[in-house]
């Protein structure tokens, strides 16, 4: 990964977690071919010394963090620091290029290690499912037609964190004329009868993080609103279908998007189809009609078509997969069979 002459320089959050087990906010990582080290202030000592067995603890006191990574590049003779340009701010950025180095990017070589899952990572992305699935169908239970969304939310969230999540990624909870909003949040709307519902979530578990949505009906809903809820199951069912080893990402966005089209839907269907997931909520592989990107085995994705009319509503349902070598394995597993709820 790294040359004789090089060190990587890590900052970014989930990137020291990911090398390290470090889960403290400060403090930066710096990798060589020959040693690995943590540069933190000393509030994080005995976290590092419990979190990072295998690395060097260095505390800065006496010394800046410029002035430990200066000793340490002359140590080793480093000529090239590779920085995660992504993360790092111009301010910093301008300290670092007085040192005696050249400064290379980082982020592509880091991203490419962290897109293939090990199966420890996975265990966790699982078991971050189960935690949000759980927290929605113990939810959904409880719910009753006139509930707001926020409290619908609330229910979710809490449940969440009683199955064990660390926190909340994000929660989607739009009903009715509000389902057209894809990121909308939950307000204090009352979900009616004949109005179709979407849950959005993603809990943190363990530093991973899960993604499932569901569309409900709140009852007898339009045949209209069937229609959509419709098109969208089938065109997820046909985006699964085509997720293995090989596959070409931007190729599935697009068979997926010419089967909304088949139904006169394609202007209502205004996001890619999905992405990846780990560490990150959002991270790579990108599924869109711009990027081009292979799938291999173990990345984590999710598949999330959905046809979203203003004035109406809209649907989304999404689960999270680990590609295969022929196909993907599905974490999600929430029925997606059209439900109504709310009937007592």
């Amino acid at each position: 990964m790294l040359k004789e002459n090089q060190a990587l320089l890590v900052t970014k959050r989930e990137n020291k977690l990911y090398f390290s087990n470090f889960t403290g906010s400060g403090g930066a990582l710096l990798i060589t071919v020959k040693n690995r080290y943590i540069i933190i202030e000393g509030k994080y000592e005995n976290q590092a010394q419990e979190q990072c067995k295998e690395f060097s603890i260095i505390t800065l006191k006496e010394k800046s963090f410029l002035q430990c990574l200066r000793e340490i590049a002359e140590r080793e003779k480093i000529e090239e620091l590779l920085f995660e340009e992504d993360d790092v701010v111009y301010s910093f950025y301008k300290k670092l290029k007085k040192l005696p180095f050249k400064l290379l990017e980082s982020n592509k070589l880091i991203e490419d290690k962290r897109v293939i899952k090990n199966l420890n990572e996975i265990d966790k992305i699982k078991n971050s499912c189960k935690i949000a699935e759980k927290a929605i169908e113990i939810s959904l239970k409880k719910f009753k037609v006139g509930m707001t969304e926020i409290e619908l939310a609330n229910e979710i969230e809490l449940k969440s964190k009683q199955l064990g999540a660390e926190k909340i990624d994000f929660l989607i909870v739009v009903s009715g004329e509000r389902g057209a909003l894809p990121h909308g949040r939950p307000t204090d709307k009352k979900i009616k009868y004949g109005e179709l519902l979407t849950i959005d979530f993603g809990c943190i578990y363990k530093g991973y993080h899960s993604d499932i949505t569901r569309t409900y009906a709140v009852g007898e809903v339009s045949l209209k609103l069937k229609e959509i809820y419709n098109v969208v199951k089938e065109a997820q069912e046909l985006g699964l279908s085509l997720v293995k080893a090989g596959a070409n990402t931007k190729m599935i966005d697009n068979e997926v998007r010419m089967y909304i089209k088949k139904f006169g839907y394609e202007n209502y269907f205004v996001h890619g189809l999905g992405h990846g997931l780990g560490l990150e909520g959002h991270e790579n592989p990108i599924l869109n009609q711009r990027e081009i990107n292979i799938l291999k085995s173990e990345m984590v994705l999710t598949i999330e078509p959905g046809i979203y009319i203003p004035g109406v509503g809209g649907v989304r349902i999404e689960d999270t997969v680990v590609v295969k070598e022929y196909d993907c394995e599905i974490l999600t597993t929430i029925s997606k069979e059209f439900e109504e709820i709310g009937i007592c």
